[in-house]
C-alpha cells in the first residue's frame, strides 16, 4: 500500500493556519486556564479536569468542568494534552484529578486487556464493568465513573458518490472495492490494535489504492469531500455525519468494541470529595448519540467555542445555573 504526500503537505498547512488563528479567537481550546468562575479561585477545592485533543474531548471535558464549577469546586483546565496515553500518564502523575475516556479505547489502549478477551465483551455494561475493574487494580486505583449513554465508535464514511458508483453499503463491499480507492485515515488509528490492524484483520480483502494519513478530523473529512481521497475514518458522533454528501458503511461483523465514554478520576480524589459522582454522573446520563453530534457539530461546522456550547447545553438541562 502506498503512502503519498500531497494532502499530507496540505494538511499541514491549513492545519497550522487554523491553530494559529485558533490560539488568538478561541483561547480555551488546549489552555490549561479556563474563563468559569472556579478558574479565577475561591474557597471551594481545587479540581484539575483534563481531555484528549479532539473536539467531543474539548465539549465534554468543558461540561465536566463546568458541572464541578456549579457544585462550588475550582476547576483547572488543562484540555487538549494529546492521545490517551498521554492523559493517562497525567492522571497517574496527578497532573490532572479526571478527564473522558472511551470504555474501550481503555481497555484496548491503557489496560492491556487482551484483543480476544475484549471481543468477547459482547455488551456496553460488560465492556464498561471490566474497564471499571480493572483502573480500580491500578495503583495508583482510578475509578471510572458511569458512562454516558451511547457509543461513539468507529465511522467509515465515503463520498455519496462513491457509494453510488462501487454499489458500497458495508464493510464487505468496501473490502472489494478498496484497490479503486485512496483511503483517508490518522496515524493513531493505523497503529492501534482496535483500529486498522482490526478492520484488515475481519475484512482480508482490504488493499487500499493509497493510504493517506491526515490527524485533523475536519480536514479528513475535507479531503474526502473535495475528491482528494474516497474513504475516510470518523466517529459516529462527529457533526460532519449528518451531511447528505456522505454515506457511513455499515460493519456486519460488529468488529468495534464498546467506546461509550466516562469520567476516570483518580480514587483518592474522589474520597476525598464523594459528590464529584454525583455532579459527572449526571452529565454523563444527559447524553446520547443525537445529542453529542449536535454539539461537536456546533464546534466543528458552525465553529462555536467549545466551553460555550457545554455552558449552554446544560443550563439548557437544568444541570447548572
Amino acid at each position: 500500500m502506498k503512502r503519498r504526500g500531497m494532502l499530507r503537505a496540505v494538511a499541514g498547512l491549513l492545519l497550522a493556519a487554523l491553530l494559529a488563528a485558533a490560539s488568538v479567537a478561541c483561547g480555551n481550546v488546549g489552555e490549561s486556564g479556563g474563563s468559569g468562575p472556579g478558574a479565577e479561585g475561591g474557597e471551594g477545592p481545587t479540581i484539575t479536569v483534563g481531555s484528549k485533543n479532539f473536539t467531543e474531548q474539548y465539549i465534554l471535558g468543558n461540561m465536566y468542568a463546568l458541572a464541578l464549577e456549579d457544585a462550588g469546586f475550582n476547576v483547572e483546565r488543562r484540555l487538549n494534552l494529546g492521545s490517551e496515553q498521554i492523559a493517562d500518564r497525567a492522571l497517574q502523575n496527578g497532573r490532572i484529578d479526571l478527564y473522558p475516556e472511551y470504555t474501550g479505547t481503555a481497555l484496548v489502549a491503557i489496560l492491556d486487556y487482551g484483543e480476544k478477551k475484549l471481543a468477547r465483551l459482547d455488551t456496553p455494561e460488560a465492556t464498561y464493568r471490566k474497564a471499571k475493574e480493572l483502573y480500580a487494580r491500578r495503583e495508583p486505583a482510578d475509578t471510572m465513573l458511569r458512562p454516558a449513554p451511547f457509543n461513539n465508535t468507529y465511522g467509515i464514511f465515503v463520498r455519496r458518490e462513491v457509494a453510488e458508483r462501487y454499489d458500497l453499503k458495508t464493510l464487505s463491499d468496501l473490502a472489494e472495492a478498496s484497490p479503486n480507492l485512496i483511503f483517508v485515515s490518522f496515524s493513531e488509528f493505523q497503529n492501534r490494535q482496535d483500529g486498522f490492524p482490526n478492520m484488515k484483520e475481519n475484512y482480508p480483502a482490504l488493499d487500499f489504492k493509497e493510504i493517506e494519513i491526515v490527524n485533523s478530523i475536519g480536514l479528513r473529512y475535507q479531503g474526502v469531500l473535495q475528491g482528494e481521497g474516497d474513504v475516510g475514518i470518523g466517529f459516529t458522533t462527529d457533526g460532519q455525519l449528518a451531511s447528505d454528501r456522505l454515506v457511513v458503511l455499515e460493519d456486519p461483523k460488529n468488529i468495534w468494541p464498546f467506546y461509550q465514554p466516562a469520567p476516570v478520576v483518580r480514587t483518592e480524589v474522589l474520597e476525598r470529595h464523594p459528590e464529584i459522582r454525583e455532579v459527572l454522573n449526571e452529565v454523563s446520563a444527559s447524553l446520547d448519540v443525537e445529542t453529542m453530534r449536535r454539539l461537536n457539530g456546533q464546534v466543528d461546522l458552525q465553529k462555536e467555542d467549545p466551553e460555550d456550547v457545554a455552558r449552554e447545553y446544560l443550563e439548557k438541562e437544568g444541570l447548572i445555573n
